[in-house]
């Protein structure tokens, strides 16, 4: 996306919400190279993006939350519209704060990891507010709303020290220059409305697993590739699979295991085994948790060949359409 393809709403020059006292002195002038400001390479879909020659872009991939936008209106169940925990108490609960450079996955949790994308030191820069995000409604939105993420996850001094650390944020990162920084952010936003950040950051922590579910079900993004993977596909091993979706059964078979232990006890008293209702309910249990057993196995087995069916299917259209338009020398949509 280049200049003259932005969105038509951001017609007017937007004002940058920074202080034009860059935090980072005295390492500020490095922020003057645009060429350090940018990943050295990335991709769309199956395009190689230069992001030094396409800088709009590279800059929608860095800030902008698409697919978290597209189910916002299911977000309430993945999350609270609450400020994320601070990084100090992300630790105390035993979580691991893994690096994303992704902003979809930004504050996204799963068990005891949770993802966090660093804070780009462009977003610290006022002239670069100037000269590029306040030119874009969009791309303004998500920046705010990823600077005021940042003021949820760095409220003290301890802190700041996990953000360094980690590398969330530069090391070159003093806290007074931080507390007044994030002091002139808030006084240039509506914290009660969150009208000036996107709408992804109406919402905190979001669960993983809950996203999945979303992402497989939920009608704007229903797909079959989608139900396969849903919003964030984890291990690519079958065991991997099998043991996060169907680890219940074994456990529903350890608790008929032990009914059935009952009945035989049963069945050896010499009350029990005259009584012909008790006879037919343990005939009728051992028949049905006989023909369970048989059924989980087929349904397990039939949705493994299904997944291998299709990612075999998947992997083998994908590789004809790479090498067609690679012999025709088309570029990836």
């Amino acid at each position: 996306m280049d200049r003259g393809t932005r969105n038509d709403s951001s017609a007017k020059k937007l004002t940058p919400l920074v202080s034009k006292t860059n935090p980072l002195d005295p390492a500020a002038s490095t922020l003057h190279n645009r060429r350090a400001l940018y990943p050295a390479i990335t991709f769309k879909g199956g395009k190689v993006l230069r992001p030094n020659r396409e800088p709009w872009t590279s800059l929608a991939l860095e800030l902008k939350t698409p697919r978290l936008n597209d189910i916002h209106q299911h977000l309430w169940l993945a999350g609270l519209p609450a400020a994320a925990r601070p990084l100090h108490r992300q630790k105390l609960l035993g979580r691991n704060i893994l690096v994303t450079e992704d902003p979809d996955e930004h504050l996204v949790w799963f068990e005891l990891d949770i993802f966090i994308k660093p804070l780009p030191d462009f977003l610290l820069d006022w002239n670069f507010w100037n000269d590029s995000l306040c030119l874009d409604q969009g791309l303004h939105e998500a920046a705010c709303g990823l600077l005021l993420s940042y003021a949820w996850l760095v409220r003290h001094k301890s802190d700041l020290d996990i953000a360094k650390e980690l590398g969330l944020l530069s090391k070159n990162m003093e806290w007074s220059k931080w507390v007044e920084f994030i002091d002139t952010f808030l006084d240039n936003i509506n914290c009660e409305t969150m009208s000036d950040v996107n709408k992804r950051y109406k919402y905190g922590e979001l669960r993983l697993s809950r996203l999945n579910a979303i992402y497989r079900l939920a009608p704007p993004t229903y797909s079959l590739r989608n139900l396969v993977r849903g919003y964030q596909s984890g291990s690519t091993w079958y065991r991997a699979f099998f043991e996060r979706h169907f680890k219940w059964i074994l456990a529903g078979f350890a608790i008929v295991s032990v009914l059935l232990s009952a009945l035989q006890v049963g069945l050896a008293t010499s009350m029990l085994q005259s009584n012909g209702s008790f006879q037919s309910a343990s005939y009728g249990f051992t028949i049905a948790y006989l023909v369970a057993v048989v059924t989980s196995v087929i349904v397990v087995f039939l949705v493994w060949l299904g997944l291998f069916c299709y990612h075999l299917l998947v992997t083998w259209r994908n590789d004809r359409a790479v090498n067609c338009r690679r012999l025709a020398g088309v570029s990836f949509p």
